[in-house]
């Protein structure tokens, strides 16, 4: 890696990838995340999207990974209370009766302190870490001239789109270094989930909120285990697997707005029972047009229709210039009956729609960023589900919820406005409809229909080509007239003379003079005569 050996970045991928597809024992998986961490926040934040990619990584890998989630260096109690009071501009016991010195979690971009508030309420405050920003910048400024290098000599970096992708995680890391937004965010999410009695978010205080600094409530609650099912004890698993599903597709598919990094170690289980998201930094948006075409796709993979998936995807997609959309549409047909008859236990929603993003790059199909992120999403979904539970069915789920979500969105959007502007245009058809219609039967008896179409005028079009034919004819035998008199006054030619020459040269050179003049009048006068009527319709539209 770079901090170990000091190689240039290029050389560091090569290190990793070797890390990522081979089989090493714990001891360099362990040294994998070390180096992720020497190397900065931005590259933790590369660790902890390993950390639940179980498609490609062993399961060493993973453990090891899983650490940079809330385990990195710690930050001095003392920077801590001094970053407190700078940002909240105020004595920190003025605000807080108490304050753990020993952080509760470190992360790559803040830590994170149990604190009692004078009127007796728990809560936690994140502090963000000394300078983050200036090195978050650096480190983001080395990715983007990698990509941008790597864009240039690799068609597969191209396909995609390597750069987008380093733009869309610099705004997302910069957008994480401005607590405010998390607190505005805790703010939605908790309106969003009200009508969850298993799903929510912690209560934020904004007055007590800075862009350094975040209060929010104090939650007791333990992290998912990593067996499964077997260790909730007497946790319905089942039903919060099932409920946080629902959550995620009614945000995805109704509200727009998401939790975009559920990983584990952003969910907290409670001694009632419930789940607790964590970590709302990182806010996945997704547009109406195409939470539409996402509900098409995910009810094609729920029903293993492989066709109309490839053509959901191909109607938000872009095209290369090398785009193979038959290859496409075969391998999504491939990849949703392999889908299909994996056991229960290795369905996994989000790993099969990153696979058709993946095969969507290779045939040059460009798919939206949105999709992409959603992907990764609902991969750590499926990891938390398998935690919850072992059996849970992600087709079944998309059944049983997205029909109801659907139409829950029509019925918001089928509103007076709509109806009055509907009635309006219904209105204005049925008023002016019949009365254009005469007009155009009328017509079509009369014989004067007509329809007018913007096309080149054949007649005007050889008429041009005869005029240039005609100027290249005649400069051509000016030319032989210039030419013939000059060979015959340099020959000893007897004859009338005129001033010393051939009379007959002398001739011919008149002809060419007075047919080159008249050829550049007349040039010249047709050129006016087309810039004016070009000039009439500019002048008109005025």
């Amino acid at each position: 890696m770079v901090a170990r050996h000091g190689g240039k970045f290029v050389a560091e991928k090569a290190h990793l990838d070797s890390w990522v597809t081979s089989e090493e024992d714990k001891a360099e998986s362990e040294a994998l995340a070390d180096d992720l961490e020497r190397l900065g926040p931005t590259f933790v934040k590369l660790g902890q999207l390993l950390s639940t990619r179980a498609d490609f990584l062993s399961e060493d890998y993973l453990k090891a990974l899983e650490r940079l989630q809330d385990q990195v260096e710690k930050v001095p109690f003392e920077d801590v209370m001094e970053r407190i009071r700078e940002e909240l501009d105020a004595p920190v016991d003025s605000i807080y009766a108490h304050i753990e010195p020993e952080p509760l979690a470190a992360a790559s971009l803040g830590q994170v302190h149990r604190a009692r508030l004078h009127n007796g309420q728990e809560v936690i405050i994140k502090v963000q870490r000394p300078h983050i920003e200036e090195r978050v910048e650096r480190e983001l400024k080395v990715l983007a001239e990698v990509s941008e290098a790597m864009e240039k000599h690799s068609k597969r970096a191209q396909r995609y789109r390597l750069v987008e992708i380093v733009e869309e995680l610099s705004r997302s890391l910069k957008r994480e270094l401005d607590y405010r937004m998390e607190e505005k965010n805790l703010s939605k999410m908790a309106e969003q989930l009200e009508e969850s009695e298993l799903i929510f978010v912690p209560r934020s205080y904004p007055q007590y909120t800075s862009k350094g600094v975040l209060t929010m409530d104090f939650v007791d609650g333990t992290k998912l285990p990593t067996e499964g099912a077997a260790k909730l004890g007497s946790v319905n698993g089942i039903l919060l697997a099932d409920e946080l599903f629902r959550v995620y597709l009614t945000q995805v598919l109704y509200e727009g707005t998401y939790h975009a990094d559920p990983h584990p170690g952003n969910v907290l289980i409670t001694p009632e029972g419930r789940l607790c998201l964590l970590d709302l930094g990182m806010v996945g948006n997704m547009p109406g047009s195409l939470q539409i075409i996402l509900a098409r796709l995910l009810i094609a993979i729920a029903e293993e229709d492989g066709d109309a998936a490839a053509e959901t995807a191909l109607d938000a997609s872009g095209r290369a210039e090398d785009a193979d959309e038959s290859k496409f549409r075969r391998e999504i047909g491939d990849l949703l009956a392999s889908y299909h008859r994996q056991p229960l236990g290795e369905m996994q929603a989000g790993r099969l729609i990153l696979q058709i993003t993946e095969s969507a790059g290779e045939n040059g199909i460009l798919i939206p960023y949105e999709l992409t992120m959603l992907a990764k999403t609902l991969m750590n979904l499926d990891q938390i589900g398998a935690r919850l539970d072992p059996h849970f069915d992600p087709s079944a789920a998309l059944r049983r919820h997205t029909a109801p979500i659907l139409q829950k969105r029509l019925t918001r959007d089928f509103t007076p406005k709509l109806l009055l502007d509907g009635y309006l245009e219904t209105r204005t058809l049925v008023k002016d409809g019949p009365r254009l219609a005469n007009n155009i039967l009328r017509d079509l008896e009369r014989g004067t229909f007509k329809v007018r179409v913007d096309a080149v005028d054949e007649r005007e079009l050889l008429v041009s080509f005869q005029k240039i034919a005609n100027r290249i004819g005649m400069s051509l035998i000016i030319g032989a007239l210039i030419l013939g008199a000059s060979l015959m006054m340099s020959a000893d030619v007897s004859g009338p003379r005129l001033l010393g020459f051939p009379l007959f040269s002398m001739i011919c050179f008149l002809l060419a003079a007075g047919g080159g003049v008249s050829m550049i009048w007349s040039i010249y006068r047709q050129d006016r005569r087309s810039g004016k009527e070009l000039n009439q319709p500019l002048q008109a539209n005025r």
